[in-house]
């Protein structure tokens, strides 16, 4: 199975999830894995969250995975309070 890497360099907030819905629809037509690497996310919202959830909803019904790394901070404790942990890996090998 192939897995798609997207590296995010900014925060996901409204603004900038604005700016990467064409990208985030894209992944959710993917024809396979795909994992974000969060080392460049300093800050996440609901927005983000949205986002995040509409790819791994949408790659769900086609047996597919999202899965989450390198997230720190602030993204690491909202994903934790938003019982998401389960797709948080610590590097993209991990998350196969």
């Amino acid at each position: 199975m192939t897995m798609r890497l997207i590296k995010i360099d900014q925060d996901m907030d409204a603004a900038s999830m604005t700016a990467m819905r064409p990208l985030f629809e894209e992944l959710a037509d993917s024809r396979s894995d795909v994992c974000f690497d969060l080392s460049g996310v300093d800050f996440l919202d609901s927005s983000g969250v949205g986002g995040i959830v509409f790819v791994f909803k949408r790659l769900r019904e086609r047996s597919l995975k999202v899965s989450l790394v390198n997230a720190a901070g602030q993204p690491a404790r909202l994903l934790r309070q938003l019982k998401l942990e389960f797709m948080v890996g610590p590097s993209p090998q991990a998350a196969l």
